[in-house]
């Protein structure tokens, strides 16, 4: 079974509120239509979540006006969900909706099972949740929560970069295959990288949970056309973390 995480700054324009890469998502959706196996899909929120739960502080628990934020937040992640729900179907993929919202529980991975086994795709999006308080909650963490709890067996995140960088301004330093081990000490070790995971320290912490767990882990860039595809088949042009050799 594999697991894949959409980001959000992929399948939709991060610069303008609410503006979903219709094109991006209908190819990737293709991508996964073809491969055989059974499928996970989690993707970010984008611009249709970061904004709104910025402007209403979501990410501190919200003010006076946190009902309005969370419906609203809510609302904008459930349209993405929709949007993509929509480009798997023209693809062929019988994919179904699976919010967390409005809690995270036993019975999450309980769902994800039963939609799994009676042969349709469940699709899971960052989310805004209200119990035991308001707070956010990541596609990263979902991958890794869902991934560890179900048969995965590899899990590719797409992103809008081509790996994992020991120096994002140097390309020549893709991470091509590393372990769990070997990627802490590229990220903190002699190299001064600090600074690379600092727009996907979530990720990469996910990504070493889930390669101790057994799982291959691939980071790929799903600007470009045929990456997902290959993934999927073992074919890793990007990054990839793993525990076997």
């Amino acid at each position: 079974m594999i697991a894949v995480k959409l980001g959000g700054s992929v399948i939709t324009d991060k610069r303008e509120e609410c503006c979903y890469r219709q094109s991006v998502a209908e190819r990737l959706a293709r991508e996964m239509a073809g491969s055989d196996q059974r499928m996970l899909v989690v993707h970010g929120a984008g611009s249709y979540g970061h904004p709104q739960a910025e402007r209403y502080n979501l990410q501190t628990g919200g003010g006076p006006d946190v009902r309005e934020g969370v419906a609203v937040t809510h609302a904008a992640v459930r349209q993405l969900n929709l949007h993509l729900l929509q480009a798997l179907h023209t693809a062929g993929v019988a994919a179904v909706s699976l919010p967390p919202f409005p809690s995270l529980d036993e019975s999450y991975e309980r769902k994800a099972r039963e939609i799994i086994d009676a042969g349709w795709t469940p699709v899971t999006y960052g989310d805004v949740l209200v119990h035991p308080d308001v707070a956010i909650v990541s596609g990263d963490l979902l991958l890794q929560r869902l991934s560890m709890a179900l048969p995965v067996q590899r899990a590719v995140f797409v992103t809008n970069v081509d790996g994992i960088y020991r120096d994002p301004a140097r390309p020549e330093t893709l991470i091509a295959r590393c372990t769990p081990e070997e990627l802490d000490s590229a990220l903190y070790g002699e190299v001064d990288g600090a600074d690379v995971t600092a727009g996907m320290a979530g990720k990469v912490k996910a990504i070493k949970e889930m390669a101790h767990s057994g799982i291959d882990v691939a980071v790929i860039n799903g600007n470009e056309a045929g990456r997902l595809r290959r993934a999927l088949h073992g074919d890793v042009h990007g990054t990839m973390v793993s525990i076997h050799e």
